[in-house]
């Protein structure tokens, strides 16, 4: 999807407070993995962007640590930080 289809959809969306929410929750999931797991750098743009195509697919549902992307000790933690938020 190129970013003009996303700004189209999300312009769409009926209830884009929730879209708004969801980023904020994989935002702070972002945040947070990169608190606790890599000192608060961050990684080469190529890792960046699987981490955050991870916890995308975190947010729609996904759990099997196997399907992110990442490698699992990099999911579990993920999954880890985004379970997290509902916690705090």
């Amino acid at each position: 999807m190129t970013l003009e289809q996303f700004e189209v959809t999300f312009m769409r969306d009926t209830h884009p407070e929730s879209e708004v929410v969801l980023w904020c929750s994989i935002t702070a999931a972002w945040l947070a993995y990169h608190e606790r797991f890599s000192s608060g750098k961050e990684l080469a743009d190529e890792d960046e962007k699987k981490l955050v195509g991870a916890l995308i697919a975190i947010s729609a549902g996904m759990e099997d640590v196997s399907k992110l992307g990442v490698p699992v000790d990099v999911g579990r933690r993920l999954l880890e930080c985004y379970d997290g938020l509902s916690k705090e």
